[in-house]
């Protein structure tokens, strides 16, 4: 006789509480669809065959309800149907994904100020002549994102002279309000007009790469950083020396950012000497990933030739970053680096970690780099 043990299974079912939340969208005029995508399913899981298509109220108001899984924090955003037809925020940008824990609110509110594919550029406020370059592919990056390319006074009238490039991260935030994610600017075409008109600097072409949701990784050299600094090298700057009469050697050649952008900005300087003679980093954010870049520069056996700025504030987050940048200056100096001659140090007492800040402060990197 075989003994058989009977095997009973049990399977214990666990019911999340879920919520209701309703979304209130208004929009532009000549607006009649409007689809809802997140990171959860019921969102389409990021993919737009999936994604949730709003209901008409009426002319500029679209609703749906949609039942989620309670305190679960949800990211999502508005388009007509594709990446390129994107919901853009009050300055006409691309936002940062939308990020709600459910069961806070029960219906919550968004307006749309305008779409991707029909975006107005706020020319108004630009002081200068301004090319606009949209969707330029990055193959080392595999996305999209826009160029500014900004002109001096003489371009278009003496065709034959040919200038410095400055390269700028963070594109959207350093020439007009109405491109900045934030709503502040840095207001490099004033600055750069003014310094040119007093023969404080020479003539420039300005190049504003636009960062994307993956800025973070892309300015970080343990991350993406590398990726990043071969599409400004093999990508922007080749197709920028072809379509503008710039002067394409190293000595010529500067890049700018700030935060996370002053750490890609040295960086590049750091390891791309050959290209890049000269690296501004406004409050520059040496203290990510664990200070990486300045225990790299501590452990160096090399000294690149290149210029730099290393520039920073004195409140809250500025203040964070200090030690880091005391760090580094101390082990640029024993690499033999010379302050007002190989870099330029400062420190602006009160100043904050803000594009506002960084407009006041950027014309001594210019003067620096670029002056007469």
């Amino acid at each position: 006789m075989i003994n058989c043990k009977r095997i009973v299974i049990l399977s214990s079912l666990s019911f999340t509480q879920s919520h209701e939340l309703t979304f209130l969208i208004t929009v532009p005029d000549s607006t009649n669809i409007v689809y809802l995508i997140g990171n959860h399913k019921r969102l389409g899981s990021w993919k737009h065959s999936e994604a949730v298509k709003l209901d008409l109220v009426n002319d500029t108001l679209f609703t749906t309800t949609v039942r989620l899984p309670k305190n679960k924090n949800i990211e999502f955003k508005f388009t007509r149907g594709d990446w390129d037809k994107e919901a853009l925020d009050e300055n006409l940008s691309v936002p940062q994904n939308y990020s709600i824990k459910v069961g806070e609110q029960d219906t919550v509110y968004y307006t749309i100020r305008s779409w991707k594919d029909r975006r107005s550029f706020p020319m108004d406020q630009i002081t200068g002549d301004l090319i606009i370059h949209e969707n330029v592919y990055s193959p080392q990056l595999d996305n999209f994102r826009t160029v500014l390319v900004w002109l001096p006074p003489s371009y278009k009238t003496n065709i034959d002279k040919q200038y410095p490039v400055l390269y700028l991260h963070d594109g959207q935030n350093v020439f007009a309000t109405g491109f900045s994610l934030s709503g502040q600017e840095w207001g490099l075409d004033e600055t750069v007009t003014a310094l040119i008109a007093e023969q404080k600097i020479e003539e420039i072409i300005m190049v504003a790469v636009y960062n994307d949701e993956n800025r973070t990784a892309e300015y970080s050299p343990k991350h993406r950083g590398n990726d990043y600094a071969e599409f400004l090298i093999h990508t922007i700057k080749p197709w920028i020396d072809r379509n503008y009469r710039t002067i394409p050697e190293r000595e010529h050649t500067a890049v700018l950012g700030s935060s996370m952008g002053g750490i890609i900005s040295f960086h590049l300087g750091w390891k791309y000497s050959q290209i890049f003679s000269m690296a501004g980093c406004l409050s520059p954010a040496f203290l990510v990933d664990e200070n990486e870049i300045v225990k790299r520069v501590k452990k160096s056996k090399e000294n690149p030739d290149f210029k730099f700025t290393i520039q920073n504030g004195t409140e809250e987050l500025e203040a964070r970053f200090q030690p880091s940048i005391n760090e580094m200056i101390t082990y640029l100096n024993k690499k033999g680096y010379k302050e007002n001659s190989d870099y330029l140090y400062r420190i602006y007492d009160g100043a904050y970690h803000s594009e506002g800040a960084w407009a006041q402060q950027v014309q001594d990197t210019l003067l620096f780099f670029f002056g007469i």
